[in-house]
């Protein structure tokens, strides 16, 4: 029989129950009463983050026969998702206000994005994966198209659902491929199957990886799997795609991580090469085409495409040291692009909000605390001294030159250095130019700016002191792969 302890789920059923909750809230509140969704929705997740820290104390182990697990990287990434689900959720009530979209569903849909994004990095099976893979995606979706009186939102939600159901039919091929060759779609007896197969016998497995690394491409917006990513950030509410641009990126890099390190590392040889060219088109098309953006969601959105390959170059480097970079690296651009995405939202009123370079000229006299902020996170991404994004390179270019791979490493050290027109573009836009109209910002309301606070700590206490959370992915990394 299986195992149906659920401790080990604790923290996903929290955050369901809470999601059905602030539903059941929203529904039952009478018209004109103001509902405490916000609140509710921070409790809830604050509660999940608890019930974590005892799970990883009391009650480490698996559920379902081992298909879902608390291991310590599953519960690394259970905090990280965590964490931003709660930030998310701060940056999201002045917002919603300001553009009209404040309705209840828009918690709770977060929320069940979050169980899914939980599942998504427990997950020691595939269908199990494939699962929580479809519960993230489909919440993600309709977040994208919130906005139902725009018509970029609405745009947005349906190019995310078509590339992403396109993606998810990769994915479930690769699935069923990878089955086939194996008999079954534990990571684990895939691994040892793998391993045993006589050579020249895994084109099956083969195919099976490709259509795998295809349904990962397309979630983490690597080229060439990239084009839905600048349309679904720039029409999705300015919240949603920051949750989406830390959230369901993180989620997608640790389920990547854990399929390919656990279940297909037998097949390293052949992938690795793949991953590697992804990683270069990834960095170089990515950093370019933020070039040539003016609308800001556009250019974080090139962005992203370009920290994926970044990402990816610490993927095809070879051990736990390599997932230890990927996983630290993936705290401090979470940190960023929440915050990042979260001070452009945090001043919208009247249904605008500062999306152009001319919109934030001035900004640094106007509304000082709130340009140093956004230049913060913007050198982060730079990978300037003294903040994440320094030590997060550092950490993926060192462990591709340890493992070889030095012209990745290159290729990434021009890209970063090209990134730097851009990302100072705006730092300039904001204190040495005048704004071409008085635009009325509005003041940064009180949980935006306890959300935005804690992002500039995280930014710059993993840039000077990144000791302790290099040790906790450290031993997350370790546990890739041990049997519980």
């Amino acid at each position: 029989m299986p195992n149906l302890e659920l401790q080990p789920v604790l923290p996903a059923l929290v955050v369901a129950l809470t999601g059905l909750v602030v539903l059941l809230v929203t529904a039952f509140t009478p018209r004109g009463r103001r509902v405490p969704a916000m609140e509710l929705a921070a409790l809830g997740l604050v509660g999940a983050l608890a019930v974590t820290f005892r799970v990883a104390t009391h009650a480490r182990g698996s559920s379902t026969g081992g298909a879902i697990v608390a291991d310590d990287f599953a519960l690394f990434f259970h905090v990280l998702i965590l964490g931003v689900g709660l930030l998310a959720v701060l940056l999201s009530p002045a917002y919603l206000r300001a553009t009209g979209a404040e309705i209840g569903e828009y918690y709770t849909l977060m929320l069940w994005s979050v169980v899914g994004m939980l599942g998504l990095v427990s997950a020691r099976e595939l269908i199990a994966l494939f699962v929580a893979l479809e519960i993230m995606s489909v919440s993600a979706y309709a977040l994208a198209g919130l906005q139902r009186d725009r018509v970029e939102s609405q745009e947005s939600a349906i190019k995310y659902f078509v590339t992403g159901a396109f993606s998810s039919a990769f994915f479930l091929y690769g699935v069923a491929l990878l089955y086939g060759a194996s008999g079954s779609t534990r990571l684990s007896v895939i691994g040892r199957a793998l391993g045993e197969l006589p050579a020249g016998g895994a084109t099956l497995a083969l195919l099976g990886a490709g259509m795998l690394l295809v349904g990962f491409g397309f979630k983490v917006a690597s080229v060439p799997f990239h084009a839905w990513a600048p349309d679904v950030y720039e029409g999705a509410p300015t919240s949603v795609t920051g949750f989406m641009a830390a959230g369901v990126k993180a989620a997608a890099f640790g389920a990547f991580l854990r399929v390919f390190l656990e279940g297909l590392l037998p097949l390293r040889q052949e992938w690795q090469p793949a991953i590697a060219i992804l990683a270069v088109v990834s960095m170089v098309l990515g950093n370019l085409g933020a070039l040539a953006q003016s609308n800001l969601k556009r250019m974080l959105a090139y962005s992203s495409i370009a920290h994926a390959g970044y990402m990816l170059v610490g993927l095809v480097a070879r051990g736990p040291v390599a997932a230890e970079a990927v996983m630290f690296y993936l705290v401090g651009y979470a940190a960023v692009s929440l915050g990042a995405f979260g001070a452009l939202a945090a001043v919208a009123r009247d249904g605008r909000e500062p999306l152009s370079l001319d919109d934030v000229a001035g900004l640094g006299e106007r509304r000082p605390a709130l340009a140093a902020t956004l230049t913060v996170f913007l050198i982060s991404l730079t990978g300037v001294p003294v903040s994440a994004g320094f030590v997060g390179k550092f950490q993926l270019f060192s462990a591709a030159v340890g493992a070889g791979q030095v012209s990745l490493a290159i290729v990434g050290v021009l890209m970063s250095v090209v990134s730097a027109y851009y990302y100072l573009r705006v730092v300039v836009a904001m204190y040495m130019r005048e704004p071409l109209e008085e635009v009325e910002w509005a003041e940064t309301g009180l949980p935006a700016r306890l959300a935005l606070l804690v992002s500039v700590v995280v930014v710059l206490g993993l840039g000077i002191y990144p000791g302790p959370a290099l040790a906790a992915a450290r031993q997350a990394a370790a546990a890739l792969g041990t049997p519980l």
